[in-house]
């Protein structure tokens, strides 16, 4: 039973993009290259360890290991590099106002496991028809495997420039990372092997065991994942519809409102969905929220 206790851990992510806000992200290889690649650069630029990762169609998903700020710095700077890299390639459409990255913490090495193991999975729920370790654009053989699948090329072998341009950055590469023919950083090379060999799969039995993760798990793990970016979708329409009644009611945007008539239209909203928060309602029409709590509170009284 030791081998599976669960204790608490403090510097682990799991960090995603919305698929649901794209129709495609990487519809051909140099495009999951390029995903593959930018997740083990921008890591190792922000001085985190990459622990899992999975590349989809429509997202991408990977566990990391490090500093909070590493983890905002990440999430920004690989946002930013996703953008430039359509915006240069003539496909700006597929990242306007469409790249929302989240970064969810870990509780618990068995929250870890389960994580690492749900990324793992991922490319088997859309349909992959393989065992997950064939995926071309995950961890490959990472886990629990006896030795390297093939031989490949070192970073050390080439020079800066030509670095540079194979795997599009200016940060110079660790020597021992190795890469392949299509010009793809190979993930056992850059992992935290140790890390995950030493402290969350110790052996190949625990390995399997939360390789069976059952289906209800899978679930709830993906709803969890979901609800950020539902929240957002949410907030979106509110906003959108915000905007609407205000130049139909007034005119004019609300940046462009009174106070009064920002609590206005406020108070009409809310009249007619009180299930609304206040404060995101007073956020979103720019309204004081002490006065609209007050004049909402009024309104409650009085009906």
């Amino acid at each position: 039973m030791d081998e599976f206790v669960s204790k608490p851990i403090h510097d682990c992510y799991h960090v995603y993009s919305d698929g649901t806000r794209v129709l495609v992200l990487c519809d051909e290889d140099g495009n999951f290259v390029l995903m593959m690649n930018l997740i083990a650069v921008v890591s190792y630029y922000c001085h985190l360890k990459v622990l899992g990762l999975e590349v989809m169609t429509t997202h991408f998903h990977c566990i990391l290991r490090g500093a909070p700020e590493g983890i905002v710095k990440f999430q920004s700077e690989i946002k930013r590099l996703i953008v430039r890299h359509f915006n240069r390639d003539g496909h700006p459409e597929r990242v306007k106002n469409s790249i929302w990255i989240e970064a969810d913490p870990i509780r618990d090495m068995e929250e870890l496991r389960r994580k690492i193991i749900y990324v793992f999975r991922n490319c088997t729920e859309v349909g992959f028809e393989f065992l997950p370790e064939d995926y071309r654009w995950g961890p490959g053989h990472s886990y629990c495997h006896s030795g390297k699948e093939q031989t490949y090329k070192k970073v050390s072998d080439l020079g800066y420039r030509e670095q540079c341009r194979i795997f599009r950055t200016r940060v110079k590469l660790p020597g021992d990372w190795e890469y392949n023919a299509d010009g793809m950083l190979v993930p056992r090379s850059y992992m935290d092997i140790d890390y995950l060999r030493n402290n969350v799969f110790v052996s190949p039995r625990q390995f399997i065991a939360f390789l069976s993760v059952k289906k209800k798990d899978l679930a709830e793990m993906e709803a969890a994942d979901a609800k950020p970016f539902l929240d957002r979708k949410d907030e979106s329409n509110l906003r959108k519809e915000i905007s609407e009644r205000s130049l139909s009611n007034y005119g004019r945007d609300v940046l462009n409102l009174s106070h009064g008539e920002r609590i206005e239209l406020a108070n009409q909203i809310w009249s007619e969905r009180k299930t609304l928060s206040i404060k995101q309602l007073a956020r979103l029409t720019r309204s004081n929220l002490d006065v609209l709590k007050a004049v909402l509170h009024f309104k409650q009284k009085s009906d």
